[in-house]
C-alpha cells in the first residue's frame, strides 16, 4: 500500500498531461467560438477564457475562507497574480515573442489601476470585510463590462457556424479537464507541503499559486503557439483582475479577511512592479520579446527567494 507521500506524488506527475491536452482543447475551441460569434479573441481571453481558468482559484480560495483560513486565499490571490505575469508571461515570451496592437496599452493602464487600488484598500483595512468583498465584485462586473464594450472588434475573424455544437463541447470538455488536473494538482502540493510544517500563507503564495495557475500558463501557451497572441495576454490580464476582484471579493463576501500588511507588502510591490514593467514592454515596439520575457522570469526568481526567506515571518502571522 502506497504512502501518502506517494500518492500524492502519483497524483502530480498525472496532473500535467490532463492539464496541458485539456488546455490545447479548451484553447482551439474557444477561439472558434469566438470567430463564431464575430467576438474578438482578446474578449474571449479576457472573460471567458480568463474567468474560466481561474476557477481553480475560486473554488479553493472561498472554501479556504469558508473554513476560516484567510491567509490561504489571499496567498493564492496575491502569488497567483505574480506567477501569471512573471512566469506564465516570461515563460509564454521566451517561447513566442507577443506581438501587440496598439489598442491593447489601454488594458494593461487599466490592470495597474485596478491592482494598485486594490492594493492600497487591503493595506490600509488590514484586510477585507462583506461590503469591501461587495463592492469588489460590482468593480470587477463594470470591468467586464467595460471591456467588452472597447474590445468587441479587436482582431475578429469570422467563421461558420455549422460546428457552433462542436465547439462548445470542445470548451466544456477542455475547462472539465483543467479543473479537475488542477484540483488534483494542488491537492498534492498542499498534501506533500503540509508534512514539512510550511505556514499556509507561504504554501499558498508559491506552491499553490503555481498549482491554480497551470491552467492560465498551459491556456497562454497554447495560444501563444498557435498564433492567438490577443488571446493569450487577455487571459493573463483577465485572470488577474479576476483574482484580486471576483476571487477576493467573492472570498471575503462568504468570511471577513484580515490581513498582516507588513508581511504582504513586498509581494503587492512586487505585483504592482510587473504591472508597471507590463505597460513599458507593451508600448515599447508593441511587441514583448524574449529579453523581456527574461527579465519577467528573473523577477519570478526574485519573489520565490524573499518569499522563502520571509518564511518565519509567516509563521507568525499564523500562529
Amino acid at each position: 500500500m502506497p504512502s501518502e507521500t506517494t500518492l500524492n506524488l502519483i497524483l502530480f506527475i498525472i496532473s500535467i498531461p490532463i492539464i496541458i491536452k485539456s488546455s490545447d482543447i479548451f484553447t482551439e475551441g474557444a477561439s472558434k467560438l469566438a470567430k463564431t460569434f464575430e467576438v474578438s479573441d482578446f474578449i474571449i481571453g479576457i472573460t471567458v477564457v480568463a474567468l474560466g481558468t481561474s476557477l481553480p482559484e475560486l473554488a479553493s480560495d472561498t472554501y479556504a475562507s469558508y473554513i476560516d483560513h484567510g491567509q490561504i486565499a489571499v496567498g493564492d490571490i496575491i502569488g497567483s497574480n505574480i506567477t501569471n505575469m512573471a512566469l506564465i508571461l516570461g515563460i509564454t515570451c521566451v517561447i513566442k515573442p507577443l506581438v501587440i496592437k496598439h489598442t491593447e496599452i489601454y488594458s494593461g493602464k487599466i490592470h495597474l489601476l485596478i491592482l494598485t487600488l486594490a492594493s492600497v484598500f487591503l493595506l490600509a483595512a488590514g484586510g477585507i470585510g462583506r461590503i469591501g468583498g461587495a463592492v469588489f465584485i460590482i468593480a470587477y462586473i463594470l470591468y467586464l463590462r467595460n471591456s467588452i464594450e472597447k474590445y468587441r472588434e479587436l482582431g475578429v475573424e469570422t467563421v461558420g457556424k455549422n460546428e457552433l455544437k462542436k465547439n462548445i463541447f470542445e470548451v466544456l470538455i477542455g475547462l472539465t479537464g483543467i479543473l479537475i488536473g488542477a484540483r488534483l494538482l494542488v491537492n498534492s502540493i498542499i498534501g506533500m507541503s503540509t508534512a514539512f510544517e510550511v505556514s499556509e500563507y507561504l504554501i499558498a503564495l508559491v506552491l499553490m499559486a503555481v498549482g491554480t495557475s497551470l491552467p492560465e500558463l498551459f491556456v497562454s501557451v497554447s495560444a501563444a503557439r498557435k498564433g492567438y497572441m490577443t488571446m493569450a495576454l487577455g487571459n493573463i490580464i483577465g485572470s488577474n483582475v479576476a483574482n484580486i476582484l471576483w476571487v477576493l471579493g467573492v472570498s471575503a463576501v462568504i468570511r471577513p479577511i484580515i490581513i498582516a500588511p507588513g508581511l504582504i507588502l513586498i509581494q503587492l510591490l512586487l505585483m504592482l512592479l510587473l504591472s508597471v514593467l507590463l505597460i513599458i514592454f507593451k508600448s515599447s515596439g508593441y511587441v514583448i520579446d524574449r529579453r523581456e520575457g527574461a527579465v519577467f522570469l528573473g523577477i519570478y526568481v526574485i519573489f520565490v527567494l524573499v518569499s522563502v526567506a520571509s518564511g518565519n515571518d509567516f509563521i507568525k502571522w499564523n500562529a
